[in-house]
């Protein structure tokens, strides 16, 4: 979950297959993520991540803040996520397990992430098992992105246990998912576990045939006890040189049943620009602000990463976040060295 409640988000097939906009601009200047093949049919992912962090300022009345090393408490400074990936025929599979500093609704340390199976019959995928949402314009896993930290852009999203329907083909995607829950449930990254009642539902449509534009439209619905929730989700990037992209986010949230922002409806974007400096050097900027009951939020900073070799990467970032719930402002310096393979 977005904005104070934090996102998860996957990366489709297609956005795979074939990178456009800011997402191309972006992976010339970071670190490769190449598949490590054990087999035929077998291979490996992941990344390690580890950071200095000073905040200063508190997000809510009566916070602390203080400077860390590698004990962030977030995955996003601090995590080890390690995937396999299989094939076989026609059907593929994943799974992955996160470790990282305690920043969960379980408290705990480590767990199952991914775990699925899918069946591909031409463009058409049929997906089961526990898997993330298609939501989001910034990716769960933090070395994705060109910033550590989040945006405000808030909207609902998490990985869940169900089943997904996806058209892929190299420029249109589209998909419906149905699974346990929309919103997080009490254990690792996870929904509810239960299928008799709370169902969420989520669709997308992702486009890139228009040369340097990417598009993209998602929603959610959840049946929760005592109301409904509804998140809604779209996104574009567009490369205006082979060096600078642009990507603007929107998201909108309506809870009446005050289970994830106090039955608000909450309305927030995202703005960011990315300029390739060579093939090592990204430099990124970013305006992000959030409209909510509780209060308004306005963010922005810069961020750039520096690759040294194929698979490791220096990052860092300065952010200022500005609340008007009484909390005040919130300064954020970080430095991150990343891993990929």
């Amino acid at each position: 979950m977005r904005g104070p409640c934090r996102p998860t988000h996957q990366q489709t097939q297609a956005m795979i297959k074939k990178l456009t906009g800011l997402a191309s601009i972006v992976a010339l200047a970071s670190v490769a993520q190449a598949e490590v093949k054990i087999n035929e049919n077998l291979s490996l992912d992941g990344y390690a991540i580890g950071s200095y962090s000073s905040v200063e300022g508190a997000a809510a009345p009566g916070q602390t803040t203080n400077d860390t090393f590698l004990d962030s408490g977030s995955r996003l400074f601090d995590s080890v996520k390690v995937a396999v990936n299989g094939t076989y025929g026609d059907f593929s599979g994943k799974v992955s397990v996160l470790l990282q500093s305690v920043n969960n609704t379980s408290n705990e340390s480590g767990g199952l992430l991914d775990a699925y199976l899918t069946y591909t019959a031409g463009s058409l995928a049929i997906t089961g098992g526990k898997f993330n949402s298609w939501l989001g314009y910034e990716s769960f896993d933090s070395p994705n992105n060109a910033f550590i930290s989040y945006g405000l852009s808030g909207y609902v999203a998490n990985y869940a246990t169900g089943a997904k329907v996806e058209y892929i083909t190299d420029t249109l995607s589209a998909g419906v998912s149905v699974r346990d829950s929309l919103t997080a449930g009490d254990g690792f990254y996870q929904g509810d576990g239960d299928f008799s009642d709370n169902l969420g539902y989520e669709a997308y449509v992702l486009y890139s045939g228009i040369d340097k534009l990417t598009l993209f439209a998602g929603a959610g619905f959840g049946d929760l006890d005592g109301g409904d929730l509804s998140t809604y989700n779209a996104w574009a990037s567009y490369a205006f040189t082979e060096k600078f992209s642009l990507a603007l986010e929107y998201a909108k949230t309506d809870d009446s049943t005050a289970a994830v922002f106090a039955g608000d409806v909450t309305n927030s974007w995202l703005l960011q620009g990315t300029y390739v400096v060579n093939d090592s050097v990204s430099v990124s900027g970013r305006v992000t602000a959030q409209d909510t009951k509780a209060g308004d939020g306005l963010g922005y900073g810069v961020a750039s990463t520096y690759t040294i070799t194929e698979n490791f990467a220096v990052k860092g970032e300065v952010t200022k976040t500005d609340f008007n719930n009484g909390a005040g402002d919130v300064f954020t310096y970080a430095i991150q060295g990343l891993f990929k393979f």
